[in-house]
């Protein structure tokens, strides 16, 4: 019985984990009139992540606090932090 539960358990947790996997936000910002793209998000439920990409302004992505650096205009600037089960927070910037 114990087995069973140990089991049941398990595959719980991963269904669990697994069913969060997809949880992402894809959307067209702006800044100055000029669009930015930017995605972020949770990866397989455990890890924030954000995304940023524009070609006309130096841009940057943060996940929770971890910064990507300042990008050329065309360059992905990207930011992923494992977090467990906290908060997942992104933000994107641009500049010029």
């Amino acid at each position: 019985m114990r087995i069973k539960k140990a089991l049941t358990v398990t595959l719980l947790s991963a269904a669990l984990l697994a069913g969060g996997a997809g949880v992402a936000h894809a959307e067209t910002v702006y800044y100055k009139g000029s669009a930015i793209s930017w995605d972020h998000g949770r990866s397989w439920g455990v890890t924030s992540y954000s995304s940023v990409q524009s070609g006309a302004y130096e841009h940057s992505a943060t996940a929770n606090t971890t910064f990507s650096g300042w990008k050329a205009p065309g360059v992905l600037a990207s930011a992923e932090q494992w977090v467990g089960t906290g908060s997942a927070t992104a933000y994107w910037n641009a500049r010029g």
